[in-house]
């Protein structure tokens, strides 16, 4: 049920060596090398890990992030799911200029994308025909000579974007082209790509096509709810997308369907398949849900049960106690410490003071909750023993349910 994500990373600087954006590679292993086979696939594992399984505020900070695109990512709607004033995307060598596939980069920029021409040597027909459309051009010194760079900067004097040098492997290089006018540097001069991993919950795919099918038939907003609930792992997910996501609402979240209504549909629905995208193995229906899955699904729904028995008049209550009670178990699912995964997610602060010190009556209920899980731990007083076995019953059956 766990994997392990691999992301490489290299710094990409300015003419004073000041630190201004990474490239974001493709890495399946720890070894620091790509061995990429698919450019759509590739990338769409670029940016789960980058976006979703390791967060935006790890990998990039307040950096730009450059991501590779083939035509087809190019031309799918999953490019939407990327954050404007975030990302850049390099064009690949392999791109065409096709009059549809223009129409689309003229469209990006419109909405607020950067793009990058990536790997140039030589500017034939088709690079040239891209060039109106980019905002940066990557020169490669590993297939340009430098004394045939004056000619090369000559054939984009109407260029009127930034020029960046990558392969920049020693202090000559980076001196010819910081002379030239090159704005922006990226290489082994500067620094290796760098490997960052994390392990966590792999999704599984049966879920994620349960999800995407009800987003298609247009489900109810409570069937989507439920959905994310059982699987605490795609919601941790949800969450973390809300923290990402272009949004104009910068508020907490303080519960899974506002983390829903804020994403939006049609965001859930791309994040779906890039996720599906993005799973290297699939995986039978028959495998097992993870045991800390199924606890963190079965803690969530007692300490809503609770809420909803012991304050009918909060709603809202309700629907953060159950956000506690899947965080509860983050460390474990994430397998990093709750310190460091807790201030990440824009949830409101009295969920984080709940699972971080046990603070509030959501707290106190989640202590209640985890009581239930070991029989020879005293239950906290003041709670009615034949209610609780009643919530932790209806519970046990409500994930057994959701996950038939």
């Amino acid at each position: 049920m766990y994997s392990t994500h691999f992301l490489g990373r290299q710094p990409i600087v300015d003419a004073k060596e000041n630190l201004v954006g990474y490239e974001l590679l493709f890495r399946s292993s720890p070894v620091n090398a790509a061995h990429v086979v698919d450019d759509f696939a590739a990338t769409a594992t670029v940016i789960r890990h980058a976006f979703v399984d390791l967060g935006v505020a790890e990998v990039l900070g307040d950096r730009q992030g450059y991501i590779n695109v083939d035509e087809q990512l190019l031309m799918s709607d999953l490019i939407n799911v990327l954050p404007h004033d975030t990302v850049v995307l390099e064009i690949l060598e392999t791109v065409r200029p096709k009059p549809a596939l223009l129409a689309r980069l003229a469209d990006l920029r419109q909405r607020g994308f950067r793009l990058a021409m990536d790997d140039l040597g030589t500017l034939d027909d088709d690079r040239r025909a891209l060039l109106e459309y980019v905002d940066i051009v990557k020169i490669d010194l590993s297939l340009v000579e430098l004394s045939a760079l004056p000619a090369l900067l000559k054939s984009l004097e109407d260029f009127r974007g930034t020029l960046l040098a990558e392969k920049v492997d020693n202090p000559e290089q980076f001196e010819t082209c910081r002379l030239l006018g090159f704005k922006l540097f990226q290489g082994y001069f500067f620094a290796h790509p760098t490997v960052i991993h994390s392990r966590q919950v792999r999704p599984k795919v049966s879920v994620l096509l349960r999800l995407l099918g009800l987003i298609l038939s247009d489900a109810e907003t409570d069937a989507l709810e439920e959905a994310f609930k059982s699987a605490p792992d795609i919601a941790l997910m949800l969450l973390r997308l809300t923290s990402t996501a272009a949004l104009a609402d910068k508020s907490a979240v303080t519960s899974i369907r506002q983390a829903i209504l804020l994403l939006g549909r049609d965001k859930i629905k791309r994040w779906t398949l890039l996720l599906m995208f993005a799973t290297a193995v699939p995986q039978s229906d028959k495998v097992r849900h993870n045991p800390l899955l199924e606890l963190a699904a079965t803690r969530g729904r007692i300490m809503e049960r609770l809420a909803q028995c012991l304050r009918p008049d909060a709603p809202l209550l309700a629907e953060q106690a159950f956000m506690v009670g899947i965080l509860s178990l983050i460390d474990a699912l994430m397998l990093r410490p709750k310190a460091e995964l807790i201030p990440q997610l824009p949830v409101d602060q009295n969920i984080k003071e709940a699972v971080l010190d046990g603070r509030h009556i959501l707290g106190e209920w989640l202590r209640v909750t985890v009581s239930l899980e070991d029989e020879n731990t005293v239950q906290p007083a003041g709670y009615d023993a034949e209610l609780l076995t009643r919530i932790e019953t209806e519970s046990l059956d409500w994930v057994k349910r959701m996950w038939a």
